[in-house]
Parts: C-alpha cells; structure tokens; sequence
C-alpha cells in the first residue's frame, strides 16, 4: 500500500468514527484531509464525495467555494485553512487516534481490486453510487 494511501485510509477511518459519535466537526475535517489526499492519489470521485458529504452536514463550510477539491487545494486561502487541520491532526496524531480507537488495518487495502474501491468501501458507498453521482471514473 503507498503511504499516501495508508494515510488516506486512517482519515476515512477516523472520519468514520467521528460520525458514529456524533462529532460532525471533527467528522468533517477527517473528510477535509481525506479529500485532498484522494485528489493527490488521483481518485477524484473519492475526492468529489467527500467534499459532497462535508456540504450536505455543512453547505456554507468554506470548500463549497470550489467546483472540485483540486481546485481548492491550488487556492490560498483554502491551503491556509488545510494548514491549521494539518497541524491539529498529522499524520502521527491521526495514527495514534486509530491505534487509541482499537483499529488496526493490517493488510485490509489487500482485499480490494484498487484503491478507489478500497477507499469507497471505507466511506460505505459503492463505485456504481460514485459513477452514478459522478460518472465514469477517468
């Protein structure tokens, strides 16, 4: 698995378990850096239904301002915002947090024909819901 991956993994995983608790913030910044990773790994259907999820619990929060995470990600003021989630959560805290939350990953990316199906497994949505949502991937 890339470490780009592996970091994308611990994000949906922690955004997952924000959710369950009820902790939509939290849940949304987890997707924040979950959606830039995924357009940097080039999935950007992850990368769309993340930044989908964040608007349906928050339709003002900043990222609405761009049409796709990668376009937000080359803007300033969003960078600077993506700063400040970095800080608070790196990639060692956000390890940490999984770790103190009972998951482990192992080899989970391994049972997985790519890494969009991998990642859309972690979000619970189908690739057909993605390309319904989203069309074909590219």
């Amino acid at each position: 698995m890339s470490d780009q991956i592996d970091r994308l993994a611990i994000y949906l995983h922690l955004a997952k378990a924000s959710e369950k608790r009820l902790r939509m913030h939290v849940r949304d910044r987890f997707l924040v850096l979950a959606a830039v990773l995924a357009a940097r790994a080039d999935l950007p259907r992850i990368a769309a239904y993340c930044r989908q999820r964040i608007m349906e619990h928050n339709p003002q929060h900043l990222i609405q301002r761009w049409d796709t995470v990668w376009q937000a990600a080359g803007d300033p003021e969003f960078t600077h915002f993506l700063r400040h989630i970095e800080r608070r959560y790196p990639h060692e805290t956000a390890e940490g947090m999984l770790n103190s939350l009972g998951l482990e990953m192992g080899r989970e990316r391994d049972t997985y024909y790519d890494d969009e199906e991998y990642a859309a497994s972690l979000l619970g949505v189908t690739q057909q819901e993605l390309t319904d949502r989203f069309g074909a991937a590219s």
